[in-house]
Formats: structure tokens, sequence, C-alpha cells
């Protein structure tokens, strides 16, 4: 379950020690689809060598994280997480990737307001971008829901991620969605 006291406590201290992040999964599909329901909170961060000490710092009271892990997944292009002691619940954190895509899909992110506090959210277009890639990658169903609910509830730019679907070999995945969604209304 969604522990949203923990999710203030994330967000909050990525913005005081002005770690660059952005809210995606689950979380950021309620934002831009339909409400569901996640165990755990994705968030990209955009760090370097020099932030693995303030990140560390920053979470070490309240998370279980380690600098050692953080230097690891920096230096071998990973993800890791932090477990908030009270809760057990994960942050998974990902890394901007060096690509020319994972670079802008990162300067795109939208600010929101949710749960009163600004949040720094993937826009809808590189969510189901991503989505689209995770049902290829994976099968799993709920991927493919997140998109359509997404292209359903949210005005979106969709040349660009025909666009970009096509770059990434998920371009009939999208058709298939969209007509189905066309077939719906």
């Amino acid at each position: 379950m969604f522990e949203e006291e923990v999710f203030k406590k994330v967000i909050n201290l990525l913005s005081k020690y002005n770690i660059p992040y952005m809210l995606t999964g689950g979380l950021a599909v309620t934002v831009w689809g339909r409400a569901r329901s996640t165990l755990d909170i994705d968030i990209v961060l955009d760090i370097k060598k020099d932030d693995i000490k303030r990140l560390a710092n920053a979470f070490q009271k309240d998370f279980h994280i380690d600098e050692e892990t953080i230097e690891m997944a920096l230096d071998k292009k990973i993800s890791f997480n932090a477990i908030d002691r009270e809760t057990n619940t994960t942050i998974d954190c990902y890394l901007v990737g060096n690509n020319k895509y994972e670079a802008g899909r990162f300067q795109r992110k939208i600010i929101r307001n949710m749960l009163g506090i600004k949040v720094n959210v993937i826009s809808p277009e590189d969510l189901i971008l991503i989505k689209l890639q995770w049902y290829k990658n994976s099968g799993s169903t709920r991927h493919l829901e997140d998109a359509e609910s997404i292209l359903k509830i949210t005005e979106v730019d969709l040349e660009y991620i025909k666009d970009w679907a096509e770059q990434q070999t998920t371009k009939e995945i999208l058709e298939n969605l969209l007509k189905k969604i066309k077939n719906v209304k």
C-alpha cells in the first residue's frame, strides 16, 4: 500500500538537498492516468559521483541506504533502493541514462501538485513510452493498461510518442493500443 507520509518525506528530502529527481512508475500513472495501487515509489535521479555523499546523508536517518550501494549503482548504471526504516516502503531509484532520449526525458519533467507538495513528474508522453517498452520487454499487461489509461485521460503529443515509439521499436504496440482505444470510444 502506498504510504503518503513516506512519499512526502522522500520528495521533501530530495528538494531540501537539491537532488534532481523525477517521479515515474505507478504513482506517475495516477497523475496522468487511472488511479491504481502501488507498493513502491519510483524515482529517477540525475546524480554524479559528487552527489553520492549528499544523497546518502539526506536519506540515512530514515532509510536503509549507504554510499557504497549508490556508488556501485552509478558505476554500473543500474538502479538501487532506499527502504523506509519505519514502514519498509521501497524507493526504487533509477538513474538518468546517457543517451539522448533519456537525458531529454528528464528535462521534460513537469511540476505537479501532489498531496499538497510540488513534485517533478515524468511527462505523460515519456511515461507512455516507458510503459510501451516495459510491456515489450516483460509482457506484463499492467504496463499496457497504464499506457492506455494515460492516452484516454490526458491530452498528449501523439506525434512525439509515435516518433519515439518507432525509434524504440514499440510502434506496433502503440498502434494496436490506439486502435483499441478508438474502437472503445
